[in-house]
């Protein structure tokens, strides 16, 4: 989108879905963006359906279990928080007032 169709859009709805996905291994053969291409894929389907925007995916999620695998990356969990509080900072700035965000990671779960 650009600048201009987002103020349009900002004129009849306010909100945006956020999609966070991590960049971990999934095994020898899945790809490492996997959480992040499904948040995203997932995203997409459910603005077209739902006439909403989606924003840009936050794709680095905490997955510090997963780094000793060649391309996992983590945020520190305060890390992750930060991140996302800025985003909204910014989606609030730019008038956006209900957001809707779409995790998508099994790495923040407990063993």
């Amino acid at each position: 989108m650009t600048w201009p169709e987002v103020e349009e859009y900002l004129q009849t709805n306010t909100g945006i879905i956020i999609p966070i996905g991590s960049t971990e291994q999934h095994g020898p053969t899945g790809l490492i963006g996997t959480d992040a291409i499904c948040a995203e894929a997932i995203a997409k389907g459910v603005g077209e359906a739902t006439q909403t925007v989606v924003g840009p995916t936050i794709n680095v999620g905490m997955a510090l279990h997963h780094t000793a695998f060649p391309g996992s990356m983590s945020l520190r969990p305060s890390t992750l928080i930060q991140v996302i509080l800025d985003y909204l900072t910014s989606l609030t700035a730019a008038g956006f007032t209900r957001y809707f965000l779409l995790m998508v990671t099994g790495a923040i779960l407990p063993p």
